[in-house]
């Protein structure tokens, strides 16, 4: 039997209210003794949950570091456009 702890509600910017991920800790997910533990994300729309995706701990950190490449691609493509645009 696999427990389970919510850890984050995020609100997702730029949509409706009721659009979010969950952040979930995953014990035991597939049950059994050699199920590790996993996150959980869920992707909800319009109060719905629509999709999710789950990532085994041992693969966290890269995920981790691939969010923060792509927030660092983000911020310099924006500051490239900003001064081309002068």
């Amino acid at each position: 039997m696999s427990e389970s702890i919510k850890i984050r509600t995020i609100r997702l910017a730029h949509h409706f209210k009721k659009d979010k991920i969950n952040v979930t800790h995953v014990e035991k997910p597939y049950g059994g003794e050699y199920s590790d533990p996993i996150v959980k994300i869920e992707i909800v729309e319009a109060g719905k949950e629509v999709g999710h995706l789950e990532v085994p701990y041992d693969n966290v950190d890269e995920l981790i570091s691939a969010l923060r490449k792509s927030v660092d691609v983000c911020e310099k493509k924006s500051l490239i456009q900003m001064y081309m645009m002068n």
